[in-house]
């Protein structure tokens, strides 16, 4: 045997032995930074809320926020997550249900206000939750926006010592991943690409059933403009309203942009109630706040057929539809078609407070969309409006 070859069996056999004996001592000193057993056998895909806990799930209340998060290829793969909890230490063992809640918090760096709406937005969510339930996040966001997201979180929930856990999705990734639908959607539902709704992040929500893991069966999505003066659980609670064909929920868009997208159709069907205000006709979703039964949104045919080019081409044309408002055109646009798969939400769930269209010749009739009576569980400060103060 030539003596290349019986060196190549020495070295091999000397670095197995050398990794055999240093393994440990290596698993220890990566298991402190990033979590128990990442070497060993449970490193695999990160899809499932079981496996995050187990990797990378830690105590954060005595530790900076950026101190427990697992970076590495969740900047190019969505599905390992990068995580964070607050206060696990001082979570209320007696919760009995988690809800989860889906947000976009995005481009921080360039529209600083969004780091005071989601400030205002975690904090009212805290303020009325209760103490028999946990808040799951799934942040939709950016490198630098997660890190910022992580720091609020902490600050809010350690002032309850309200436990939170997060997982973050980043945006690049999740245009790279669909960008066939989010293509198809630009297409029908923006005034022109680059444009403030023609970003992918308006799309989010339209495929966040292939984007949270599949043992999340209910979510509901928040805009980071919104403000809550009511519990989440009583939010939660609309699901059990739903039928079985219902997929979504969505509360009526309160002003009159959906008259004015529909007016071709509407002159060429003079009774439609398509485009009228509440309790008279259809006025359109808006997507502020949206429950979603990821389940059946996974399963049902005619929602995933909705994601072509094709079936939107047929809508649009149908009812003579251009949108510049994303995925809150989409929903309207299908429940123009298939009102059976969504269920209303009440308006007090989602009080939108922007009164644009007011000024743009529909103050006659702007109120009658406008109105929501009843006490208001949750403020949306659609277009920059000023939410009431809490102590109002």
């Amino acid at each position: 045997m030539p003596k290349s070859i019986h060196l190549f069996i020495f070295l091999l056999v000397t670095c197995s032995f050398l990794v055999c004996l240093y393994y440990n001592e290596i698993e220890k000193n990566v298991s402190r930074r990033f979590g128990p057993h990442l070497l060993g056998s449970n490193l695999r895909n990160l899809r499932s809320s079981e496996d995050i806990s187990a990797l990378t799930g830690a105590v954060l209340s005595n530790v900076t926020p950026s101190a427990s998060v697992q970076h590495g290829d969740e900047y190019q793969n969505n599905t390992a997550l990068a995580y964070y909890s607050a206060n696990t230490k001082n979570a209320n063992v007696s919760s009995t249900e988690t809800i989860h809640l889906a947000v976009i918090f995005c481009n921080v760096e360039q529209k600083a206000a969004l780091k005071w709406n989601f400030k205002k937005m975690t904090r009212s969510l805290i303020k009325h939750c209760s103490n028999k339930i946990a808040l799951y996040f799934h942040l939709v966001t950016d490198p630098s926006s997660w890190e910022i997201a992580k720091e609020i979180i902490h600050n809010e929930s350690k002032k309850t010592q309200f436990n939170i856990q997060v997982s973050a999705y980043f945006i690049d990734t999740f245009a790279k991943q669909f960008i066939t639908t989010v293509q198809v959607l630009q297409q029908y539902f923006s005034v022109k690409q680059g444009t403030y709704y023609s970003q992918a992040l308006f799309y989010v929500s339209v495929r966040l059933p292939d984007l949270i893991p599949s043992d999340v069966t209910r979510l509901i999505f928040v805009d980071v403009d919104t403000e809550f003066r009511d519990s989440v659980e009583k939010l939660n609670q609309q699901f059990e309203y739903f039928d079985d064909q219902q997929l979504l929920g969505l509360a009526p868009e309160l002003s009159p942009v959906y008259r004015h997208i529909l007016y071709v159709y509407r002159n060429q069907h003079k009774t439609s109630l398509l485009g009228e205000p509440k309790g008279k006709g259809f006025p359109g979703y808006n997507s502020g706040v949206v429950l979603m039964k990821l389940d059946k949104m996974r399963q049902s045919v005619i929602f995933q057929s909705l994601l072509t080019n094709s079936s939107l081409g047929n809508l649009t044309d149908k009812y003579s539809f251009k949108g510049h408002l994303g995925d809150q055109d989409f929903y309207t646009l299908v429940a123009l078609e298939y009102p059976h798969l969504f269920y209303t939400l009440p308006c007090n769930w989602n009080r939108q407070l922007c009164q644009w269209w007011k000024s743009k010749g529909y103050d006659d009739i702007f109120d009658l969309f406008y109105e929501c009576k009843g006490f208001i569980s949750l403020y949306h400060g659609n277009c920059n409006s000023q939410i009431p103060d809490a102590n109002n």
